[in-house]
């Protein structure tokens, strides 16, 4: 989360208030990132905050485990069904780029 709040200064407000109504809101990065693909079309990002985006998701496949499973399935696989796929995948490392759909 850390991350995602120095690119997106807005970002762990939004996310609060988010969770607010959960029963049990999980801090973990799958819940994290579900959260943020929401607030990615609302908040305009700049270019700068695009690449830097995705670096940290570039990151994230390249550490494997728990960090490449979050961001695959909860970003990367779904950036075409939101309309992102056409910013972040050029900006992101080949072995992202693997995850995000074309469609």
């Amino acid at each position: 989360m850390s991350d995602l709040a120095l690119i997106f200064p807005s970002f762990p407000a939004y996310w609060a208030k988010d969770i607010e109504d959960d029963g049990q809101p999980s801090s973990s990065l799958h819940y994290v990132y579900m959260s943020l693909m929401p607030f990615l079309k609302k908040a305009q990002p700049t270019q700068k905050q695009w690449q830097l985006l995705a670096d940290h998701l570039s990151r994230a496949v390249a550490a494997g485990g728990d960090q490449e499973n979050a961001a695959d399935t909860c970003v990367l696989e779904h950036l075409h069904q939101v309309g992102l796929n056409r910013i972040l995948r050029p900006m992101l490392s080949q072995e992202a780029r693997a995850y995000v759909r074309r469609a």
